[in-house]
């Protein structure tokens, strides 16, 4: 622009800086006029509280404040160790019930198979008296009928003896010699077997005893049956005639 304006002459010039300061000066005002400033009305203040904060007093609320976290702190520790505490009773109480009940029960089967073993043996005692005592009375009654048979039959020895000599009618062939016979019966005294014994007496002695005892069958002989198992079926005779 300055450079336009030099190119005209000096007066020109003049005129033409007159004018722009002119428009500038006419835009200022104009700005300044459309300008209006904000006036701001006084209004009623709003009281303000102060408080006075004594750093004594804030320290003493800090301990204030530690003192209680600490009891806090220690209150729930405490209570913390009082219930692991009461568990710990708890649990060891637990612990000893469960070890007594199992002690009992330990004792109590212990007792049991006692008192079972004990009563085995007592059974067990029971009977073996009872069958010993019932052997015993089956020995005393079977030594008793055993006597009562040897009993018996010894009653019936003179008898035996009489009725051989009675059916011995050839007593002279055994003069002065001495014959022992075997005599064998059955149940009813009926002779089954008769044999010498040995070498005594001489043929003729012999034959004569022989034919006496053959000559007696049946001869006496315990009528009760259950004797004859302990008497010999099988017994000697001695033949020595009194002449």
């Amino acid at each position: 622009m300055n450079r336009a304006v030099r190119k005209f002459s000096r007066p020109v010039r003049a005129v033409i800086l007159a004018v722009l300061v002119h428009v500038a000066f006419g835009l200022l005002l104009g700005l300044s006029l459309s300008f209006k400033p904000q006036v701001i009305k006084p209004g009623i203040a709003k009281p303000v509280k102060a408080i006075v904060i004594d750093r004594s007093t804030l320290a003493q609320e800090e301990t204030s404040k530690k003192e209680v976290e600490k009891k806090r702190k220690a209150e729930a520790e405490k209570k913390h160790k009082k219930e692991v505490e009461k568990k710990r009773k708890a649990d060891a109480e637990k612990k000893r019930k469960a070890d007594a009940e199992k002690k009992r029960k330990k004792e109590a089967e212990k007792k049991r198979k006692a008192d079972a073993e004990k009563k085995r043996k007592k059974e067990a005692e029971k009977k073996r008296k009872a069958k010993a005592e019932k052997k015993r009375k089956a020995e005393k009654a079977r030594e008793q009928e055993k006597q009562d048979a040897y009993s018996a039959l010894g009653s019936l020895v003179g008898a035996i003896k009489g009725k051989i000599e009675g059916n011995w009618s050839n007593r002279l062939a055994c003069s002065g010699q001495e014959v022992t016979i075997s005599v064998k019966v059955n149940i009813s005294g009926e002779v089954t077997a008769v044999q010498v014994v040995g070498d005594s007496g001489d043929d003729a002695c012999r034959r004569s005893a022989e034919n006496a005892v053959y000559k007696a069958s049946p001869l006496p002989f315990p009528d009760n049956p259950r004797f004859f198992k302990w008497l010999d079926q099988e017994f000697q005779i001695i033949f020595k005639p009194d002449i």
